[in-house]
């Protein structure tokens, strides 16, 4: 995976004050739905620093100045009619976005590219990485990191919350506790399994585990969606006694889960999402459990395919212990069906029928697992897709996978003379 750098112009001494200089956060190169001339446009955070002038510059084409938007978002596009829709306010200097125009500069669709904005004694240098279609680029908080968000789905913190908490109060958790090992054997430390359930990411700086440490994660820290990570109090001592390296950890101070009976809430902001209770007749220590079947399970990172992630009610009203389970299975984000799981070289062709609500990524693996073919299905396509398993694959067993985000699910087919 390749790094993009960001090139800070002030000392790492000054961090906290680089907080407030204006900073990149947002690309969208490539619409799909409208032309690149309507859609594409470069966002920029403000916060509370001030300037006479704002500077932007997109690699060596000439420099565009700006009078100081008096806003939280700057946002450059080439019509003023495609500028977002400002936030109701009282006085017009308190708008949240403001708009400037990007002229005749196209964005790049098929390269990365290099942009930089400073003013006074700021400055912000940052690679864009390669643009994919109907893909909004978004900067993982002050990080080097970016990440692809679907455009419909690129809403600001302020709507996110709104829709984080139009679920929390239908009960309806989108981060859910899946594993929880309270009493492993030593020296593995005590840790809990995370899901997130939703087609959207969602901000881990919102989300802690109620009356223990603090947020899940600094600003800018997302889980994916159907993703799962572990959350621990020693992520590395853990990650040594899994000694599985692509599972993701973050370090919490949970304190000490207690072997005998316990509890864990899940909080979204004040709210409590999700609730998690044992005893001894749970299960037997050093063993973990799964929370919705209340089962023994050993399955760190990994959701198996089929197992039950049910939605917890947990009650507003009746306090932590009021909690229910509703026996409705969530719902996969693919569902798909084969023409056939054996293929011959000289026969029909293998076609995969998607249901999805998102774009899925439709793969053929090798006998190694290796990528060999790789196609996106839209969302909401409902169609036979062709496969070329003869072309790419060779005779023997191979693999077929479809993936939306971190959710993946592979079957596996035999390819015959």
């Amino acid at each position: 995976m390749k790094n993009y750098g960001v090139v800070p112009a002030v000392s790492l001494a000054l961090f906290s004050w680089v907080l407030s200089c204006p900073v990149f956060t947002e690309f969208y190169p490539d619409p799909k739905d409208v032309s690149d001339q309507e859609g594409e446009y470069v966002e920029i955070r403000m916060d509370d620093f001030w300037a006479e002038s704002l500077y932007v510059q997109f690699e060596s084409k000439a420099v565009m100045a700006f009078a100081w938007p008096e806003a939280e978002r700057f946002v450059l596009v080439h019509d003023s009619v495609q500028c977002p829709a400002r936030e109701a306010a009282q006085d017009a200097s308190q708008a949240g976005t403001a708009c400037g125009s990007l002229g005749k500069i196209s964005l790049p669709n098929s390269r990365e590219s290099v942009w930089k904005v400073w003013a006074g004694t700021c400055m912000d240098s940052v690679t864009v990485p390669h643009p994919k279609p109907g893909k909004v680029i978004q900067r993982v908080g002050l990080t080097d990191k970016w990440e692809f968000v679907d455009a419909s789905k690129a809403v600001s913190l302020d709507a996110s919350d709104s829709l984080l908490m139009e679920k929390v109060s239908t009960g309806m958790a989108q981060l859910r506790v899946t594993e929880v090992h309270h009493c492993p054997e030593e020296p593995m430390p005590e840790w809990v399994e995370l899901y997130n359930a939703s087609e959207i990411s969602l901000p881990l700086d919102a989300f802690r585990f109620c009356d223990r440490g603090g947020a899940l994660g600094k600003e800018g820290d997302s889980i994916q969606p159907y993703q799962a990570l572990l959350v621990s109090k020693d992520t590395s001592s853990l990650r040594a006694a899994l000694n599985i390296p692509d599972i993701r950890m973050i370090q919490v101070s949970l304190g000490f889960l207690n072997n005998t009976e316990g509890m864990l809430r899940l909080c979204f902001r004040d709210e409590t999402i999700d609730s998690v209770y044992w005893n001894k007749g749970t299960v037997s220590c050093p063993a973990g459990f799964n929370p919705f079947s209340m089962r023994r399970e050993f399955t760190p990172g990994y959701l198996p395919h089929g197992s039950q992630v049910y939605a917890r009610n947990v009650s507003q009203t009746g306090g932590a212990n009021q909690v229910a389970t509703s026996l409705v299975a969530a719902k996969a984000p693919v569902v798909y069906k084969l023409s056939s799981r054996v293929v011959s070289k000289k026969g029909s062709p293998l076609r995969v029928r998607v249901e999805s609500e998102h774009n899925v990524v439709l793969s053929l693996l090798d006998s190694a697992g290796r990528c060999v073919w790789k196609s996106v299905v839209s969302a909401m396509s409902n169609e036979w897709v062709k496969v070329p398993a003869q072309e790419y694959l060779g005779i023997g067993a191979a693999f077929v996978s479809l993936s939306v985000g971190e959710y993946e699910d592979v079957v596996g087919i035999l390819v015959r003379p």
